[in-house]
């Protein structure tokens, strides 16, 4: 059947979800972060950015679904000290930080689609690659502008103010 799916590929699509609804968790607690020291501008970009990534989540299940594959299970997410942020660079760096890896998972998970000549799978991550472009951009511009900001010691406040506007 054309369009059956191996049990390698739903085991990284799997896994691929999973990062995506962790990524929502961690943007989450970077918003939360932001908030507590009333930098709403960066909460805000934060919670916006988490609803984006579980909606990634969510987008795979829903693929695995339409595959007619069995086994998707969301998987619980451990974020036991892991966030432990000086300033909102250390949080930005993490942010793309994250970013990149999930990039890597990627790119290894179309790679993998088109070993396995799943050309379903791979035109589906093809999205997920352009979506990662635009946000390892993001993510680097700000983290970009927020260490230039951090050098005039203490204006971070003033450009929080236009973090919201920024992209996702």
């Amino acid at each position: 059947m054309a369009m059956r799916i191996s049990n390698k590929i739903l085991e990284g699509l799997i896994k691929q979800a999973n990062r995506e609804l962790s990524a929502s968790a961690d943007y989450l607690s970077m918003s939360l972060w932001f908030a507590d020291r009333e930098l709403p501008g960066s909460a805000a970009w934060c919670r916006a950015h988490s609803e984006e990534e579980r909606n990634h989540g969510l987008k795979i299940f829903d693929h695995i679904t339409k595959r007619r594959a069995k086994g998707a299970l969301v998987q619980p997410i451990d974020h036991a000290a892991k966030f432990n942020f000086g300033q909102p660079v250390d949080v930005w760096k993490f942010a793309l930080a994250n970013e990149q890896t999930n990039s890597s998972a990627i790119l290894s998970l179309v790679k993998q689609a088109r070993d396995e000549n799943d050309f379903v799978t791979e035109n589906f991550m093809q999205w997920y690659v352009q979506e990662q472009l635009e946000e390892e951009t993001a993510v680097m511009e700000i983290l970009e502008n927020a260490k230039r900001v951090a050098e005039t010691n203490g204006l971070y406040v003033a450009y929080d103010t236009q973090i919201v506007t920024k992209p996702h």
